[in-house]
C-alpha cells in the first residue's frame, strides 16, 4: 500500500477522507478552526511558533512548521488554507514552502500577510513550479507581519493541500557597511548620489543658513548639542535652501510626474542619521521622528505642502513609519520592538528612503530603519523595511491626485529631525544624505 506517511507515493490518497469530513459535523465546520503550537517558548527553524488551518486530514498543521521535511500538513477540499504566526512582527519579504511531491504536481495558491490576524493582504498569487520538493521562495515587496496565510485552490483532488514545510526566508542582504564612514565617523550604509545633496551638522551650528532648529540650542562639554524645548521641529535645507514662492504647485500628479516639490535638488532619496539622549519626558510612549520629502508642516495651502515618511523611534524603544500624505493625514504601520527604553541613553537612529520599481509602469518608496544601539556609530541594527507600493495609506485627492494610495515619490526642500514631550535632549552628528536610489 506504500508508506502512509506520505500517502501519495503509495496510491493511499485516494483512501482519505477530505479534510472538511474530518473537521466536524457540516452545521458546525464552518466555526471550527484548527490551532497546534510548538509550545510557549518555541520557535521552529522557519522562525513560525504556531500554526492554523482550515482543517486537516489527521495529518495536523504543526508539522508544516517543525523544521521535518518528513512530515506534513494535508487538508483536501475547496480553498483550504494553512495560516503561521512568527508570534511578533517583523519585516517579511519572502517565503519558502516545501509543497509534498512538489517533483510530481503543480499547486496553485495565494500567499496573504496580516499583522492580526484578522485583515489580511494579498502579496503572491500563482503556483508552483512542479519541479522540487524541496523549499521554493515566493518573493515579493517586504511587509511587515505576524501571520502567513497560504490559501490553495481549486476544489479537485489534484488540488489539495500538502505542504511539508513552511518557512520565512532571510530578509535581502543588509547595505554594505564597508562603504565608508561620515565626517563623524558613523557608518554609511547607501553610497552617495554623485552630485548630490549633504549636509552635516556644523561645529558652529547656530550660524549655519541650512540648519534651522526653531530653538534655542547650547553646546555641551562633550560637544554635543543641548535642546529643552516640549516641541521640536530641527529643519534642514538642500543648498538651494527654502522659499514657498517657488513651489509653483501641490497637485499630486505632477510632483510625482517631474519628481521634486520646489526644486530638482529637492530632498528625495536620502539617509538621514542622528544620536539623541533623551534626559527627560513627559510621555514616554512619545517619539523621535525623522522626516522628509515635503516642505512646511501647516494648514496653509490646504496642508498640502506638508507630505513626509516619517521614522518614529519611541522612546519606550517601539519603531513604525507613517505615511503623512499630506498635513494632517496620516497612516501608521504596526509598531515593532526595536530596541529597549531609551531614557538616559545615546541612542543611533537612521531613517532610509528611496525610491524602487514595483512594477513597468510604476514607482515605489522602500522605507528602512536602522537603530545603533551602542552609539558607536558603526553597529547598525534594521528594524524595519517596507515598501509603499502604493496600497498603503489614502486621500491623496485632497491635493490633487487621481490615486488615493499614491507613493510621495516626489522630493521637498525640507528635511526634518522632530520630537515632542520631551523637555531634555541632547544630540549630535546629524546628517542627511543623498543616496543612490
Amino acid at each position: 500500500m506504500g508508506n502512509p506517511t506520505h500517502p501519495d507515493r503509495g496510491g493511499f490518497a485516494a483512501m482519505a477522507p477530505p479534510c472538511a469530513r474530518r473537521r466536524a459535523p457540516p452545521r458546525l465546520a464552518r466555526w471550527l478552526v484548527l490551532t497546534l503550537t510548538l509550545g510557549a517558548q518555541a520557535r521552529a527553524a522557519g522562525g513560525f511558533v504556531a500554526a492554523k488551518a482550515s482543517g486537516d486530514d489527521g495529518h495536523r498543521p504543526v508539522s508544516a512548521i517543525d523544521g521535518d521535511l518528513d512530515t506534513y500538513w494535508a487538508c483536501q477540499g475547496s480553498r483550504p488554507w494553512l495560516r503561521a504566526d512568527l508570534g511578533d512582527a517583523r519585516t517579511v519579504d519572502a517565503v519558502d514552502i516545501a509543497w509534498l511531491h512538489g517533483d510530481a504536481h503543480t499547486r496553485r495558491f495565494t500567499l496573504a500577510l496580516s499583522t492580526n490576524g484578522i485583515t489580511y493582504t494579498r502579496v503572491f498569487s500563482g503556483a508552483s513550479s512542479g519541479t522540487t520538493s524541496a523549499m521554493e521562495r515566493y518573493t515579493f515587496a517586504p511587509r511587515v507581519a505576524r501571520y502567513v496565510r497560504i490559501t490553495v485552490l481549486g476544489d479537485a483532488p489534484a488540488e489539495s493541500a500538502r505542504i511539508s514545510e513552511l518557512a520565512v526566508a532571510p530578509l535581502a542582504p543588509e547595505p554594505d557597511p564597508e562603504l565608508g564612514k561620515d565626517p563623524f565617523g558613523v557608518t554609511m550604509l547607501y553610497p552617495d548620489k554623485v552630485g548630490g545633496e549633504q549636509w552635516f551638522l556644523a561645529e558652529n551650528a547656530t550660524g549655519d543658513g541650512r540648519f534651522d532648529p526653531q530653538g534655542i540650542i547650547t553646546r555641551n562639554a562633550d560637544g554635543s548639542w543641548k535642546m529643552r524645548k516640549q516641541q521640536v521641529r530641527m529643519g534642514v535645507f538642500t543648498s538651494t535652501g527654502y522659499d514657498a514662492q517657488l513651489i509653483t504647485t501641490y497637485d499630486r500628479d505632477v510632483l510625482a510626474g517631474r519628481g521634486y516639490m520646489q526644486a530638482p535638488n529637492d530632498w528625495k532619496n536620502v539617509e538621514m542619521t542622528g544620536f539623541v539622549k533623551l534626559n527627560s519626558t513627559l510621555d514616554p510612549a512619545d517619539n523621535f521622528d525623522w522626516y522628509a520629502r515635503g516642505g512646511k508642516h501647516n494648514d496653509l495651502h490646504l496642508g498640502c505642502e506638508g507630505s513626509s515618511y516619517k521614522a518614529g523611534l519611541h522612546f519606550d524603544g517601539r519603531a513604525r513609519w507613517q505615511k503623512e500624505t499630506w498635513h494632517v493625514s496620516y497612516e501608521q504601520t504596526p509598531f515593532v520592538m526595536a530596541t529597549t527604553s531609551l531614557l538616559g541613553r545615546w541612542v543611533g537612529l537612521k531613517a532610509v528612503m528611496r525610491n524602487v520599481p514595483v512594477s513597468t509602469t510604476q514607482l515605489g518608496v522602500r522605507l528602512e530603519m536602522y537603530v545603533n544601539e551602542t552609539a558607536d556609530g558603526i553597529t547598525w541594527k534594521k528594524v524595519y523595511d517596507l515598501v509603499d507600493d502604493g496600497g498603503w495609506g489614502g486621500d491623496a485627492q485632497h491635493c490633487g491626485g487621481t490615486t488615493a494610495a499614491m507613493p510621495i515619490t516626489w522630493g521637498g526642500p525640507i528635511a526634518t529631525f522632530r520630537w515632542d514631550n520631551a523637555l531634555d535632549v541632547d544630540f549630535k552628528w546629524l546628517s542627511v544624505r543623498e543616496i543612490q536610489p
